[in-house]
């Protein structure tokens, strides 16, 4: 995979574009640090390449949420006190904004 610095994007964009011709994708970095990939699409991939990013953005989330769940201790919850948490939160909602 390529590494393009975002100094060199922003200098020659159409440089970086043809270096994705090999695997069609590239990394940019910013002081030598990942902050974005930079992925080859066309007119016939474009809408299942932004899927599959959504797809893959959502994923992320969730593990983001289940490893933060672990460390809070939140995993062991159980049902019924999840439930407990939702009512009370909802109850809280409806004193907020009484209709």
């Amino acid at each position: 995979m390529e590494f393009v610095s975002i100094r060199e994007l922003s200098k020659s964009p159409q440089a970086a574009f043809d270096r994705l011709t090999a695997d069609g994708k590239a990394v940019i970095t910013n002081n030598g640090q990942p902050q974005a990939i930079l992925v080859k699409v066309d007119a016939s991939s474009f809408e299942s390449t932004l899927s599959m990013l959504q797809k893959l953005e959502f994923m992320q989330n969730l593990a983001e949420m289940r490893l933060s769940s672990l460390r809070n201790g939140n995993s062991s919850l159980t049902l019924d006190e999840i439930n407990a948490e939702i009512a009370a939160t909802r109850a809280g909602q409806q004193n907020e904004n009484p209709s």
